[in-house]
Formats: C-alpha cells, structure tokens, sequence
C-alpha cells in the first residue's frame, strides 16, 4: 500500500513496515498543545461537541512544557480520515490558540502466553 507523501503517510509507512494491520481498527490519539490549562480545556468542551463518544483528556505534558489535549479515537487508520481529524481539531482549536501536535497510538501488544 503507498501513501501520500506527507508527516500522515510517512507514519502510516512505518506502522506498516513494523507489521501493524493498517486494516484494522486501533485506538488513535490525536494531541493539541496549549499555552495555558484554561485554553485547554475551553477547546475540549468545544471538541466534544464535535467529537461525541470520543475519549477527551487535558494534562500537563513534560515534554512539551505545554498544556495538551488528547482526543482518543477508536478508527481503521485511514490517511484522508487522519488528515479530516486534524484539520477540523486545528480549526476548532485556533480560537483557543491551540496548535495540533500530530497523532500516534499504542503499538499492538503481542499476544503472549506467560504460562
């Protein structure tokens, strides 16, 4: 499968040379960064409206020195789905002075029998 070359397909390429399903449905999270915890979570009432049933968390994150939203949603990871995503969580975002930060998920666990 190619991709469109851009951050997306470069992250979709190497999920795939790693071996992950890109067929499947996987938990994608999708991240904010924001100057102040106010900003933060004003834009998180915002995008659950848009984003119903999806998970919201506002933490403080060490890396970045920046308050960050996560949006964590359960999708087959789709480049043009991705890219929707990000487009509309920047859109909703800048009027809280939010910047996205990309997205990623938790690499699939291999099912290990420990007994």
């Amino acid at each position: 499968m190619s991709f469109p070359n851009d951050a997306n397909g470069e992250l979709l390429e190497l999920m795939q040379a790693e071996g992950i399903a890109l067929d499947q449905s996987y938990m994608l999270d999708f991240y904010v960064v924001f100057s102040t915890e106010e900003q933060a979570k004003a834009a998180a009432e915002r995008v659950g409206r848009e984003f119903d049933g999806a998970g919201l968390f506002v933490n403080f994150s060490d890396d970045a020195q920046m308050w960050e939203l996560r949006l964590q949603q359960e999708m087959v990871p789709e480049h043009g789905k991705i890219t929707e995503i990000e487009l509309i969580l920047s859109k909703l975002c800048k009027q809280f002075k939010g910047k996205t930060d990309g997205w990623g998920m938790l690499e699939p666990e291999d099912e290990i029998d420990d007994e």
